[in-house]
């Protein structure tokens, strides 16, 4: 690596930028968890926050790390980990701003700190743990001022003690409601069992993660950039996202796929785009290449995925094709019905080229109308509906302009 790769690479947020993601992703997964009259909360009261049913309150912190150690796997909460003092620090910093002394924080706040680091050998944690069973304080104090003394670092040594001089009744109120979640990795599998426990087949859990991730980014990003603050209740969950859903439960639906578009290097070097140039419908270097390609591939994307996951069987997709490919040939014959009488009373095919070109256009115009129904299912819309009339064109099972069948067999 040379110095101005490894400048660049100072320079990188990779690291921080997963960690929101973590964020986030956890944010999704506790949502799909509210239960009536539960809210949830994104970067407002804490990274997350739950205000339950009861008045309280559930605050909670993420801590993702990248870092691993000799044996491959993610480092471990050590206990005296930065992260953790800090974030235990900063809600003593709350406990401590509750007004004349009365707790009223502590009464109606828990506090959970999640983490993707793992637990081994934290003597906290280990000691938090036997803290929740007999109750003895002092014990718990002790590891708390041993740690203090054992760290060289004073900002760690600040965390720590912030924690300490809570004073023994509120240590005691803290640490009963504090708890700390480690080795929570896995984020985006653990929203894919959620959803499955809900839809119960296997099939409806990509396109309702990919929906629902989607539609909860936008609407955060929407939110937050309206000085709204991105909460979500439980009624809010189903009226905003509850359509995400929908494909398991409504008859008729099929999924639509968020899966990356590849586009081709040459786009012009298509069969489907040859043919749209020669009756100018779009123009070599057209913007509207790339659109029509990537309508094209949607579609592929999308029909592969409901081929393969038996959303529709052989029957289906034959009956479809056909029934499509019927519309556009009775579509073909009606509008070049002249040009063909003209070509068998004696008129020369290359005379009538201008006059082809504008049926061409009329009827690639008329299949770009048509919203295409798969029997037993709900219209395609129109851009699937397009995208697969591109597929077509580009197998050479339609075309456009009147000769389409010679003049692009050979390609």
């Amino acid at each position: 690596m040379n110095d101005i790769e490894l400048l660049l690479t100072k320079h990188t947020v990779a690291a921080q930028t997963i960690g929101f993601d973590y964020q986030f992703y956890y944010f999704i997964y506790l949502s799909l968890g509210l239960k009536f009259g539960e809210k949830i909360g994104f970067e407002v009261k804490e990274d997350v926050h739950i205000d339950m049913a009861d008045g309280t309150t559930v605050l909670l912190q993420m801590k993702h790390s990248v870092l691993q150690n000799a044996a491959g796997q993610i480092q471990n909460l050590t206990s005296l980990d930065s992260d953790l003092w800090k974030t235990l620090s900063n809600w003593s910093d709350f406990i401590k701003a509750d007004k004349n002394n009365k707790d009223n924080f502590l009464n109606k706040h828990t506090f959970i700190l999640v983490t993707n680091k793992n637990h081994w050998d934290n003597n906290f944690i280990d000691a938090l743990e036997i803290f929740k069973k007999d109750f003895d304080l002092d014990k718990l104090l002790h590891i708390l001022s041993a740690l203090e003394e054992k760290t060289q670092d004073t900002t760690l040594k600040n965390y720590i003690k912030n924690v300490r001089t809570l004073g023994k009744k509120r240590c005691r109120f803290f640490f009963q409601k504090l708890m700390i979640e480690t080795g929570v990795d896995n984020i985006i599998q653990k929203i894919k069992n959620k959803i499955l426990e809900n839809v119960k087949q296997h099939k409806f859990v990509d396109p309702i993660f990919e929906s629902l991730y989607s539609n909860m980014h936008v609407a955060k990003f929407t939110d937050i950039k309206d000085r709204i603050n991105f909460e979500i209740s439980f009624d809010d969950f189903n009226n905003r996202f509850g359509k995400c859903f929908e494909v398991a439960f409504v008859a008729g639906s099929l999924p639509q796929r968020n899966l990356p578009v590849l586009l081709p290097d040459n786009l012009e070097e298509q069969i489907f785009i040859k043919q749209l140039i020669d009756i100018g419908e779009v123009d070599s270097g057209s913007i509207y290449i790339r659109d029509y390609t990537t309508q094209m591939l949607k579609f592929l994307n999308d029909f592969t995925y409901w081929s393969e996951e038996s959303f529709l069987l052989p029957m289906d997709i034959e009956s479809f094709k056909q029934n499509s490919i019927q519309m556009w040939l009775n579509e073909f014959k009606v509008k070049y019905r002249n040009i063909e009488r003209k070509i068998k009373s004696g008129e020369k095919p290359s005379d009538l080229e201008e006059d082809v070109k504008s049926m061409g256009l009329e009827i690639i115009d008329y299949v770009k109308r048509q919203n295409l129904t798969i029997q037993g299912f709900t219209p395609l819309g129109l851009e699937s509906s397009n995208g697969h009339y591109y597929v077509l064109s580009d197998n050479l099972e339609i075309g456009w302009h009147f000769d389409w069948k010679e003049k692009y067999k050979k390609l």
